[in-house]
């Protein structure tokens, strides 16, 4: 979102925001950075089992390269690795029922500068198949680890050829995935469903700044050539970590983290940088979350729809929305409920909306039943961009201060800011209508009587079509009872209901299917094996 386009302002706010940039230009932003390299993350841990066929990833805070005259080792044997900016790779193949070892000596890897990684990393895991027999019950499985149909989300995308017409849905496996994705106009009616909330990870470091002379935001922006997202092979349109252009997405158990702008307090390899990051664009109607993260430090989640002239639903439920700066903005009818807003950021100035509604958007952003809370020392509920802008918090529960007129100035005056039954942190309601004033600008929010809060429903909003995704979002039948090893053949008693079964060895993704019993191909008195019910819409048990 471009916050240049705020024109109103008074004469004295603009000489303290001058005085503030040339501080701000004084700072080290722009300085070399002469840390040594750190090891953020690796999508195979010591110990795990794995695919015969697979690759070892191990992704550092900056871009590395190998030092001269230094060697890395895959079961004792020099290796050639790829290295792509800040992800260094050794892919194997054919490692079936074998112990797997992967060596980087300290110094064998150094920055661009040549500060080095100067720790041994040696990885052992074991390359083996497990499963059998057996239907699918998911069309296409993720892992990283090589246990899957596909390693990347990407690439399990890109295998879709044709256009679904039902739910197609993709399990993944928990991991790191340093990946941008991309889910065009003509693949409808995905289902991401993940292994575990805090488990899978979708990240990358990129924003869409688009000014060369910025040292801080130009290294990482989708238009830099030599930018990681660039090298990756992402085109200029890809200026997001989660780009979903169709119809009928659904996601479940899911982090989307855009690095640029996370904190690495909060999330490992975060650079906490301001400026236009997306974790998230959806551009297309019927689009819903369920226990999701989302998480960047401005713009968050672009609704940014094709059109303005027909209507966008987005529908989120039981997920956890971070950032500082209109780090939910875009158009459309978007309902949140029962979700956490976390503020990030301590200058006291986040603002969580920034809504550009349409004139063909009924309800605007409509937040209900909801927690607001944060390391900042307080925010505002938004800033209009629009004249039509429309967003409105109902019961909603605050564990931080918010500003004293609890919305700001976003250049437009908007058609309607309202809340309802706001409580603070010590338990007291504070909803009432709030004066907005900026520069000589002024206008008045709204709080909406208990008639006009009660129709703001699920059914008005959402299922104005029959569209109903609460029916994704199941509860998770129980886990199978009874499992079973005898020889090679793993048996369970069936859960009523059940669609069909996930296979676990040891906590890693080993296989899929519609029965009630697998022949395991390998099998050790040490493994531990775990199964999960899976029911119709793709949710997993505990």
């Amino acid at each position: 979102m471009n916050t240049n386009s705020i024109n109103t302002i008074s004469k004295y706010l603009l000489l303290f925001l001058l005085i503030l940039t040339g501080a701000s230009c004084n700072d080290n932003d722009d300085a070399e950075d002469t840390s040594i390299p750190v090891l953020i993350s690796q999508n195979i841990n010591d110990g795990d089992v794995v695919g015969p066929s697979g690759y070892v990833e191990l992704t550092f805070s900056k871009a590395m390269r190998q030092a001269p005259d230094t060697e890395i080792y895959f079961n004792g044997g020099v290796v050639r690795v790829s290295i792509n900016y800040e992800k260094v790779r050794y892919t194997f193949s054919g490692m079936e029922n074998k112990e797997c070892t992967f060596e980087v000596p300290a110094g064998a890897l150094t920055d661009m500068q040549g500060r080095a990684y100067d720790e041994d990393f040696f990885l052992s895991f074991t390359a083996k198949s497990e499963i059998s027999g057996g239907g699918k019950v998911f069309d296409a499985i993720v892992d990283s680890k090589g246990n899957g149909d596909y390693t990347t989300l990407q690439a399990a995308i890109n295998a879709i050829t044709t256009p679904p017409t039902s739910p197609y849905k993709i399990f993944i496996a928990n991991g790191t995935y340093n990946e941008c994705v991309r889910i065009n106009k003509n693949k409808p009616f995905v289902h991401l469903i993940g292994e575990s909330r805090d488990g899978v990870k979708i990240q990358f470091a990129v924003n869409r700044v688009d000014d060369s002379s910025n040292a801080t935001s130009w290294p990482y922006s989708i238009f830099n050539e030599n930018s990681p997202a660039r090298k990756a092979g992402y085109s200029e349109d890809q200026n997001t970590v989660v780009l979903i252009e169709a119809t009928d997405f659904y996601a479940e158990n899911i982090s989307i983290i855009n690095l640029y702008g996370a904190f690495s307090n909060r999330h490992t390899g975060g650079l906490g940088k301001n400026g236009q990051a997306e974790a998230l664009i959806n551009r297309e109607d019927r689009f819903a979350l369920n226990n999701c993260l989302l998480v960047s430090y401005q713009d968050t989640w672009w609704t940014r729809y094709w059109n303005n002239t027909t209507p966008h639903r987005a529908y989120v439920y039981n997920s956890w929305i971070e950032g500082h700066t209109d780090y939910i903005w875009g158009s459309g009818d978007v309902l949140i409920e029962n979700s956490t807003f976390y503020n990030t950021g301590n200058d006291g100035g986040s603002v969580i909306t920034a809504s550009r509604t349409s004139e063909s958007d009924k309800y605007g952003y409509v937040i209900k039943d909801c927690t607001v809370n944060g390391d900042d020392t307080k925010f505002s509920f938004g800033r209009s961009q629009a004249t039509t802008t429309k967003t409105v918090w109902i019961n909603t529960k605050l564990k931080m201060d918010i500003i004293d007129s609890h919305w700001g100035y976003g250049g437009q005056i908007p058609t309607l800011y309202a809340e309802y039954n706001t409580i603070d942190k010590n338990g007291n309601m504070i909803a009432e209508s709030k004066t907005i004033t900026s520069g000589n600008v002024s206008f008045t929010s709204s709080v909406l009587t208990a008639s006009e809060a009660a129709k703001y429903t699920y059914e008005n909003i959402i299922t104005i079509d029959s569209w109903n995704p609460k029916e994704y979002m199941e509860t998770p039948l129980a886990a199978p009872t009874n499992v079973n090893l005898s020889g090679n053949t793993l048996t369970w008693d069936a859960v009523s209901g059940a669609a069909g079964y996930l296979i676990f060895m040891n906590g890693n993704y080993a296989g899929q299917t519609t029965d009630t019993t697998v022949t395991l191909t390998n099998t050790d008195e040490s493994n531990i094996y775990t199964v999960k019910t899976v029911s119709q819409y793709g949710t997993v048990s505990e």
